[in-house]
């Protein structure tokens, strides 16, 4: 399935290249694409203090976490799509790294990031401090072992 994927993308950027070609012209079409990426680049400053700036504001409490969270995973998304060479993948690469981009992504890395997370948690096994080791049984919520008490730890902002 993922060979299938990867040779559909392929196929689709290398049609999409070719449509550019015949519109503009090899030369022209080439020039565009290295405008594009140049012109990406200087997009990413901007957006990368912003969204950086947003995220170290949330850590510190000063905003809530998961926008600010899920605008970093998309900033790192934009990165990679303006990495891999073609028209489509720049031109979304490049809408990412607009507010309204990343507005209506938004709400789709975030359902798949949640869904991550809680498939990398089932397969996991973590010690919480609702029982594990060190901590002993807990019986309607309060700790009956012997384990030591948990120390302070620092409070996160609230998620969303």
């Amino acid at each position: 399935m993922k060979l299938l994927a990867f040779v559909a993308y392929v196929v689709i950027e290398v049609l999409a290249f070719a449509g550019l070609v015949w519109w503009l012209g090899f030369g022209w079409a080439v020039f565009a694409m290295i405008a594009a990426l140049g012109i990406a680049v200087l997009m990413l400053r901007r957006t990368a203090g912003d969204v950086l700036r947003r995220l170290g504001s949330a850590v510190d409490g000063g905003g809530p976490a998961g926008p600010a969270l899920v605008d970093t995973a998309l900033l790192a998304s934009s990165v990679v799509l303006l990495a891999v060479p073609g028209v489509i993948s720049t031109v979304a690469g490049m809408l990412l790294l607009t507010r309204p981009g990343r507005a209506v992504a938004r709400p789709v890395a975030a359902y798949v990031g949640a869904r991550r997370i809680a498939k990398f948690v089932d397969r996991s096994v973590f010690a919480t401090a609702f029982g594990g080791p060190g901590f002993g049984p807990v019986v309607d919520g309060t700790v009956v072992a012997d384990g030591p008490a948990p120390t302070a730890y620092r409070q996160l902002p609230p998620a969303l």
